[in-house]
């Protein structure tokens, strides 16, 4: 698959599961039983986001981790007030 392929379905992907999130709220549903899809939701197109559009992917050394390990983190904080 070329990169302007690629490219094009990972920003498909990132639209297709921002719809599903806010299809989600627009159910009306909140609380516990829709904070973990949301979440995974946004921990796969953060991934998407760090690893394509910020470049990330190939980089060697700490600072991909450190962008994934924050995103984590903030996720984790999230979850845990939640709980």
């Amino acid at each position: 698959m070329n990169a302007h392929k690629a490219a094009t379905l990972q920003w498909v992907m990132l639209l297709v599961l921002t719809a599903v999130t806010v299809g989600l709220s627009e159910l009306g549903m909140s609380g516990r039983a829709v904070i973990f899809p949301v979440l995974a939701a946004t921990l796969v197109k953060g991934r998407i986001v760090i690893d394509r559009f910020m470049a990330l992917q190939g980089i060697a050394g700490p600072w991909r981790w450190l962008v994934l390990g924050w995103l984590v983190v903030v996720l984790g904080s999230i979850t845990y007030a939640f709980r």
